[in-house]
């Protein structure tokens, strides 16, 4: 491999590392931390600090999808269609947060 060849290649690699292409979601990126937590845990201090933190975690993740839900209930007294599809959202962002509260249930539970 010559110089340029070389350069060319540590450039575009350069620049895969700084683009998108590695990105991770949040929502992985956050299951990827609870799963090196959980896996950390040794000692049972180790073990019942991480079960109140996903306790905890679980709790604001239900607070948060009653609180969406009831705003969902709520109308905004503006145009129809864009109350219906603010409702529609506010469901759906509690419909994901239940589903994180039972994978926390589900790890807790296996904790």
């Amino acid at each position: 491999m010559n110089i340029n060849q070389m350069i060319s290649v540590v450039l575009f690699l350069g620049f895969l590392a700084a683009s998108s292409v590695f990105a991770v979601s949040e929502d992985v990126e956050d299951q990827l931390l609870e799963k090196a937590i959980v896996e950390s845990a040794i000692t049972k201090e180790q073990k019942t600090a991480v079960g109140n933190y996903l306790r905890a975690v679980a709790h604001q993740k239900v607070q948060r999808a009653e609180e969406l839900r009831e705003l969902a209930k709520r109308s905004t007294g503006g145009k129809f269609l864009a109350s219906n599809a603010q409702s529609q959202k506010y469901s759906k962002q509690a419909q994901s947060l239940e589903r994180e509260n039972a994978r926390y249930q589900t790890i807790l539970g296996n904790f």
